[in-house]
């Protein structure tokens, strides 16, 4: 179950060499460098936090985490750390 997203211009991820959208089917204007979207702690991307739409970005690779948590510092906030603790 996703629990955190954060929020990134989409020019910051299109940095990563793989990078590669999903086509978008929504009633909203083309995507630009400046739209925000967000990264999930799955480290999928969607358009919106809150609208259930399919993702912007899904290839989750060894790659792409690694680019999330050391260029673009993607890290789950410590005082949010409990939520994925195992009981």
């Amino acid at each position: 179950m996703r629990k955190y997203c954060k929020a990134y211009h989409l020019e910051d991820l299109r940095r990563y060499p793989r990078w590669q959208e999903h086509p978008v089917d929504t009633n909203t204007s083309a995507l630009t460098d400046e739209t925000i979207v967000y990264l999930w702690d799955d480290f999928t991307v969607v358009e919106s936090p809150v609208l259930q739409q399919g993702n912007l970005f899904d290839t989750v690779t060894p790659e792409w985490k690694t680019f999330c948590t050391e260029t673009l510092n993607f890290a789950i906030p410590e005082d949010l750390q409990y939520a994925y603790q195992v009981e």
